[in-house]
């Protein structure tokens, strides 16, 4: 299907449509994914689209995918659901090709780039005009016909201004209402279009949140109609995170401190001089700036009773408010059989392929019927080699085709 192309939807300059032109009104705490504003910023042509995403591909080692068609690059103001339950209000880049060839819709949550808001997406991109790595990722979808939604994740309504990262809760309800927040969007500029599957992806980070959504879809959006779930490296369990991405673990260990009030002690987890720097670390540092400042080896980082019981598996006995956290915010328990797509690097340092192979032999005991591919010689991230995979996938899965079903393997003894 196609529409007519951006000319005549971002004429001279910014165009905003607030919610009452796009049919809802705007009230004082509008319903969870009512668009609060979008303003078009941006026109991509195919050629533009290859050159801002060709060489991504290609410092992968992949082959470029070739656009399809240009690309409308707006900005999504929508409301949302906060940690804490209350209204909240959050932003995603919305792409939307000029030549429509999927009536399908998919959410891309982001990967980890730092607790403040300056380190998010589209914080990025509307202050540098520079499209960066999720944005091009989210780019070569809509090249390809696909619209697509890619999320901020929220900052916390706790007062703090820090996202609750690793908040199941949190990552799904931005995801899911960034996706009706998007059929809103496409009712009105591109009304010719169709939206009757939603795909919720993501890479490391943002396959635990495209997981959290699936997990809540039925209870929190059911008017979504959600057909399916993409993790690329996907990092769905904290222990794994905490084990063997140890770079961003004071992050977790401040969202959940704060999520969780006075249950959790940071002091519990964190050695000196970490311990004493976190709120301001987490104020100034980016995921670059965490890679740099924190050390890998687990012992050097967490106080010492905490690192001996996370090798030992015994938190559960040792630390059981911190278990307890880490159990909240576990993802896939609720998928109700929806159809799945994990890929994977077999040398990924940061999700191992054991651990991910227990994660997916859980999906598979739940009833998801799982893609679970493997790539020889690739490390955490499989957004580029997993490409072409993930959008045949989503389109078999759009077109009803039985979805693809590794699990007889996985769960062979």
């Amino acid at each position: 299907m196609t529409h007519a192309a951006a000319a005549g939807r971002a004429a001279a300059g910014a165009l905003w449509l607030l919610a009452a032109l796009l049919g809802a009104a705007l009230a004082a705490s509008p319903p969870p994914g009512t668009v609060l504003a979008l303003e078009a910023r941006a026109e991509h042509g195919a050629a533009a689209i290859d050159a801002t995403v060709g060489g991504r591909f290609r410092a992968d080692g992949e082959t470029a995918p070739r656009a399809r068609t240009g690309v409308t690059q707006y900005l999504l103001r929508f409301a949302t659901t906060g940690p804490d339950g209350g209204p909240a209000e959050a932003m995603a880049q919305l792409l939307v090709p000029h030549a429509v060839s999927d009536d399908a819709l998919l959410a891309f949550a982001p990967g980890s780039t730092g607790l403040d808001a300056d380190c998010g997406p589209t914080a990025i991109w509307l202050a540098s005009e520079r499209v960066e790595t999720y944005g091009a990722t989210a780019l070569a979808y809509a090249g390809q016909g696909l619209p697509t939604v890619l999320p901020d994740y929220l900052a916390s309504t706790g007062g703090s201004g820090l996202q609750p990262y690793f908040v199941a809760t949190a990552e799904a309800t931005v995801v899911l209402d960034a996706l009706r927040a998007a059929r809103q969007a496409l009712r009105a500029v591109a009304p010719d279009v169709t939206v009757a599957h939603a795909f919720a992806a993501g890479f490391s980070q943002g396959g635990h949140a495209a997981f959290a959504a699936a997990d809540r879809a039925a209870v929190y959006a059911r008017d979504v109609p959600l057909a399916g779930v993409v993790g690329f490296g996907p990092s769905s369990d904290l222990d794994t995170l905490f084990l063997h991405f140890t770079h961003t673990a004071p992050w977790v260990v401040r969202a959940y401190v704060e999520a969780y009030p006075g249950r959790l002690d940071a002091a519990d987890v964190l050695a000196e001089p970490f311990l004493s720097r976190l709120d301001r670390d987490v104020r100034r540092m980016c995921v670059l700036g965490a890679q740099a400042a924190y050390p890998e080896d687990p012992a050097a980082l967490y106080a010492a009773p905490f690192a001996r019981a996370l090798a030992a598996g015994t938190l559960a006995r040792d630390f059981p408010a911190w278990r307890e956290a880490f159990d909240r915010n576990d993802v896939g328990l609720r998928l109700g059989g929806l159809p799945v797509a994990v890929l994977q690097g077999v040398d990924d340092p940061i999700v191992p392929l054991p651990a991910q192979d227990a994660f997916v032999a859980r999906l598979c005991g739940a009833g998801s019927p799982v893609r679970y591919a493997n790539y020889l010689r690739t490390r955490h991230e499989t957004r580029y080699i997993g490409f072409a995979d993930a959008l045949a996938w989503m389109r078999a899965v759009a077109a009803g085709t039985p979805a693809p079903d590794d699990c007889p393997e996985v769960l062979t003894p």
